[in-house]
């Protein structure tokens, strides 16, 4: 680019802009950062941003890299436009993937210190969709949940039962990939009636990452209370299987009983029984959790009014009632 000011600069994005005006995200933006004690020079940092850039398939769009050295890890940011000189447009699929197999190269070939890549660690990072989406609506997302419940719980258990139980008190079930002879391969957990397997929030959240936390697990003491574990989830999910939509309608505020707390398309939703109807609504909208609302079955509660679905429930299941 040959701007040097911010406004210069801007013209020219523009210019490219104008070869494909309907793309939504025309820029990228990304930050390179050398870990703390480690330094490189302006040609180097010229030399990695070039290699970053033609390896990401920006050889044919502008860019401009800027470096900080107002921290305490060197560092260099670049912005670039999506669309080439050619008028094509860089794909951004899979990028944070292509992102760190491209850094790990240059790592190696510049002598810097090998960061390990996010399938390895301990502790997985946010997509950089889940992390729009927690900006965009000010709340974590499930999986920042779990990993916070899961990390707290997993101070104060000894055993895997202890877990387990500790992890229900909050909200999150527990729930095992279990072999037929007992064997447990995995683990995944669910919380707000989304489901997310161990690895997918990092090796430290697996079956056996969290024995490498300190929680023993002993099979003929755990086994009992893994296979509950798995029992409700199993059970809950039929329970949703079970129900069929009827209609849905807009009401006024009602007032019911909770019949049971079930999965549906995978998340947690309330059964309730008022004097005409059977409806059933997110559990999320009673601002609790499912661990809450179940020890709640048979209580009285008032739905705020909104959409929400009326159900029928097959006469088989009826007449088990």
């Amino acid at each position: 680019m040959e701007g040097e000011t911010p406004r210069e600069l801007a013209r020219e994005y523009a210019e490219t802009r104008q070869l494909n005006p309907s793309l939504k995200k025309p820029v990228y933006h990304v930050s390179l950062s050398l870990s703390p004690g480690e330094h490189l020079n302006d040609a180097e940092w010229n030399t990695i941003a070039d290699r970053y850039m033609i390896e990401m398939g920006f050889a044919r769009s502008p860019y401009v890299a800027v470096r900080h050295t107002d921290r305490d890890h060197d560092h260099i940011h670049i912005v670039a436009s999506r669309i080439g000189l050619d008028g094509k447009t860089v794909s951004d699929s899979r990028d944070y993937e292509r992102s760190e197999k491209v850094i790990r190269g240059i790592e190696a070939d510049f002598g810097l210190q090998r960061v390990a890549p996010s399938r390895e660690a301990e502790r997985r990072a946010l997509t950089s969709g889940e992390l729009r989406r927690a900006l965009e609506t000010g709340k974590p997302s499930v999986k920042m949940k779990l990993q916070r419940i899961i990390d707290d719980e997993a101070k104060h258990s000894l055993t895997m039962s202890d877990f387990i139980k500790n992890l229900e008190r909050q909200g999150v079930v527990a729930i095992p990939n279990m072999a037929g002879n007992g064997r447990i391969t995995g683990m995944s957990y669910q919380l707000n009636g989304e489901t997310m397997k161990g690895s997918d929030l990092g090796k430290g959240y697996t079956f056996a990452g969290i024995q490498k936390r300190g929680i023993s697990y002993a099979m003929e003491r755990d086994l009992e209370e893994l296979r509950r574990q798995k029992e409700i989830n199993a059970r809950d999910s039929q329970a949703g299987n079970d129900l069929t939509t009827h209609q849905v309608e807009g009401k006024k505020a009602v007032t019911g009983k909770i019949k049971e707390v079930c999965t549906i398309n995978g998340r947690d939703h309330v059964v309730i029984q008022t004097d005409k109807e059977t409806i059933v609504i997110p559990a999320s909208s009673l601002d609790k959790t499912a661990a809450e609302l179940k020890k709640m079955v048979g209580q009285e509660v008032r739905v705020r009014g909104g959409l929400r679905v009326r159900i029928d429930e097959p006469k088989e299941r009826q007449m088990e009632r």
